[in-house]
This record gives structure tokens, C-alpha cells and sequence, in this order.
């Protein structure tokens, strides 16, 4: 039995509950500051049992540092649209935090940060802060800066940019910047695709690389089908199944589910703080309600599946699915969702449904594929919501 087998074979070091909390902070968060004592601390503590699984199972590396403890995170297949940074909304908010990370010095007054990112701003079109929009982007990326305790605001509020260009803050930046930057074999300029950065982080051992992919798609995805993962990617995760279902369940409590060609991670308690669907958005009630409709649709007859599970609709459908599924449930949704349109609202579903991969638009064939997993999820209200709701109308 090779080294790499005797690693697979063999149960992940014993998490309790702190390791298994540390581990969703590692997960959810850039890094942990050493001012987050809690965390911070919880992390070093349980050191002998995160840095194993997650170097041997998802090939991500534990820093231990003075400053801060951070889990290195990669993504072996392709970027997916959920894994942008949290409250950007434009490719320029991207472009203006690369900007502003190169330029990051001691002291720095928003004003200079402004003429800097002007003039090395490559475009596409010109920075104009005149612009509520430019500005807003700005805002957007200061805030983050400042969540991940990249700087601190010494004299002013950056808040107060986004009304008027005139507005000037005094900032600090903290001894994290310069870790700020992942390491890399090789300088930045040398890597000329999204691909090539993305193949340094495979190990040449094949069987350990498998691995890592499959844990990867597992955990940092909704869900994956079996056309999406590499070859014997998709027989790995049916052989080692139960292997595989043991390490999640044990160190971050998520339960493997496989039906037909999907696979997912399900979390059956409290979230612990972790980004998991559903969430608190109303848009999310929605997505559960439609999908009731969709599976009653279906099994009415109403729509064929497709040979792997698939359900295609015409936009014309899919509107009136929705319309069904609104004019059904639709009284216990906030008063937004109410008011939209049907093209508005099916508009922010597919968004939505696209972005958990519970749908996307098939181009090609200008239809809308409903995924599978879809069929899983529904949604009733309470009963004694239903009743009151039944007595009020009589």
C-alpha cells in the first residue's frame, strides 16, 4: 500500500467542537487577525487537527503567523460567479482594489488614493469621481479594506465619499498589507491565463490531485454533476464515497449526498455563522416555493425530463410556472417581491437559481435548464400561518 493509500485509508485526526468551528472561520473568512483573540487563538489550539485534513484532503495551507492564522484556499477546476469578494458588484470594484493594495503606504489620505488609482487606472473608459458610481466602487472597496483589517481610518469617514467627491479621510495601514499578496513559485508577469495559476497549485501525483479536486468541488461548490468534474474524477467519488462522507461528517459536519449524476455537501444543523443555502434573503423563500411548483408540474405530467434528470422550459414556462407558484404562495412574500413584474421577478429567480447552480440559461438552445437538484428542495408555510391566514378571509 503506498503512503498516499495509507492516507486515504486511515480516519482524519479527531475534531471536537472547537476544531470544528475554527475550521468554518478558516473557511469563511480571508484571515483572522490576531485582534480576533477568540478565533485566533482556537485556531492555534487546534493546529494538530486542521492542518492535516485540509493539507491532505483539499491540499490547502495552514499560516501560522505572528500577526494572523490563515487557511490558503484554491480552486483546482474553474471560478465560479459565487466565489467573488463579498459586496463587490462591478469589474471595477476589482480593478480599483488591485489598485489600491499596490498603492497602500503608512499614512494615506483618501485624496491622494484617488489621484492614484486615476492615473494608473488601464480602463476600461477613465476613472471620473465626479461619477456617484465610481465613487460608490470606491466605497465599496475602502469598506472591504477595512473589514479585512487592511486599514483603519485615523481621521474622517469614507462614508461620506460616496455623497460628495470633496470628502477626504486620513488612513493607516496595518502590518497585514505585506502578507496581503499569496506566495508564488514564479513572478506574477510570467503567468499569462486564469489556467496558468491555477495549475501550480497540482501536486504531480495524480491519485493525491484527484483528491484534492474532488474535496475542492465538494466543498467550495453548491453541487457537482458528473459532466463537470475531470476524468475518473466522478468513479474517485463513488468508490471513496464512504471515506469521503466520514472526513466531512467528522471535521466540518456537512453530510455527502449522491443521487443519479449529482453530488453535493448537505448541512442538516445550525450553520455556525457559514455560508450555506438556504439563507436569510427572501429571494430565497422563492426559490424554494418555485421549486414545489416545478416538481408538481412534473409530476403531473405537465413536463418531461430529460434522460439525465434535466428539466428544459421555454421562457414562456417558465413565466407561467412562476405565475402559478406566485399566485399560490405568493401572499407570504415581502412586499418588493410582491410588486415586481413577472419578467422582474423571474429575472432575480434565474439570477439566483444560477448562482447556487439550481439552473442556468442554455444559450444555444435559448431555453432554461433546471437542474436536478432542484426537484429536492421545497417549501410549505407553517399551519397555524396557513389557519390564521384561512380565518382572516372569512
Amino acid at each position: 500500500m503506498s503512503q498516499v493509500e495509507r492516507t486515504d485509508a486511515k480516519y482524519t485526526p479527531r475534531f471536537d467542537e472547537l476544531a470544528q468551528q475554527a475550521a468554518w472561520e478558516l473557511l469563511e473568512r480571508f484571515w483572522i487577525p490576531r485582534s480576533d483573540m477568540v478565533w485566533y487563538q482556537a485556531v492555534r489550539d487546534r493546529e494538530h487537527v486542521l492542518r492535516p485534513f485540509f493539507n491532505e484532503k483539499l491540499g490547502f495551507r495552514l499560516l501560522i503567523h505572528y500577526e494572523f492564522v490563515k487557511l490558503e484556499k484554491f480552486v483546482s477546476r474553474q471560478i465560479e460567479p459565487c466565489m467573488g469578494l463579498p459586496g463587490f458588484v462591478e469589474v471595477r470594484d476589482y480593478t480599483f482594489f488591485s489598485l489600491l493594495m499596490a498603492y497602500l503606504e503608512a499614512k494615506s489620505m483618501l485624496s491622494d488614493i484617488c489621484e492614484e488609482i486615476k492615473v494608473t487606472y488601464s480602463g476600461p473608459g477613465t476613472v471620473d469621481w465626479t461619477n456617484y458610481n465610481h465613487r460608490k466602487s470606491l466605497v465599496r472597496v475602502l469598506q472591504l479594506a477595512r473589514e479585512w483589517k487592511l486599514l483603519v481610518v485615523v481621521d474622517g469617514d469614507d462614508q461620506g465619499f460616496a455623497a460628495s467627491e470633496q470628502s477626504d479621510v486620513l488612513y493607516e495601514s496595518t502590518p497585514l498589507v505585506k502578507y496581503f499578496l499569496r506566495a508564488y513559485p514564479r513572478d506574477l508577469m510570467q503567468f499569462q491565463t486564469t489556467e496558468d495559476l491555477l495549475k501550480i497549485v497540482d501536486t504531480e501525483n495524480e491519485t493525491l490531485a484527484r483528491r484534492h479536486r474532488v474535496y475542492r468541488q465538494l466543498l467550495l461548490t453548491p453541487g457537482i454533476r458528473e459532466e463537470e468534474m475531470a476524468d475518473g474524477d466522478w468513479t474517485y467519488l463513488r468508490n471513496q464515497r464512504n471515506v469521503i462522507m466520514r472526513d466531512f461528517e467528522e471535521t466540518v459536519g456537512l453530510d455527502l449526498e449522491i443521487y443519479g449524476q449529482d453530488a453535493m455537501l448537505v448541512h442538516h444543523g445550525r450553520s455556525l455563522g457559514s455560508t450555506l443555502y438556504p439563507d436569510t434573503r427572501a429571494i430565497s423563500d422563492v426559490v424554494f416555493f418555485f421549486a414545489g411548483t416545478v416538481r408538481a408540474a412534473v409530476e403531473a405530467g405537465s413536463f418531461p425530463l430529460q434522460n439525465d434528470g434535466r428539466l428544459l422550459l421555454t421562457q414562456v414556462d417558465y413565466e407561467m410556472l412562476l405565475d402559478q407558484c406566485q399566485a399560490e404562495y405568493g401572499h407570504g412574500w415581502g412586499k418588493a417581491l410582491r410588486e415586481m413584474s413577472t419578467r422582474q421577478l423571474a429575472h432575480q429567480l434565474l439570477e439566483e437559481m444560477e448562482a447556487w447552480r439550481l439552473a442556468y440559461r442554455d444559450e444555444m438552445e435559448q431555453l432554461i435548464a433546471i437542474m436536478p437538484r432542484l426537484g429536492r428542495i421545497m417549501s410549505q408555510y407553517p399551519k397555524d400561518y396557513l389557519k390564521k391566514r384561512k380565518e382572516g378571509e372569512e
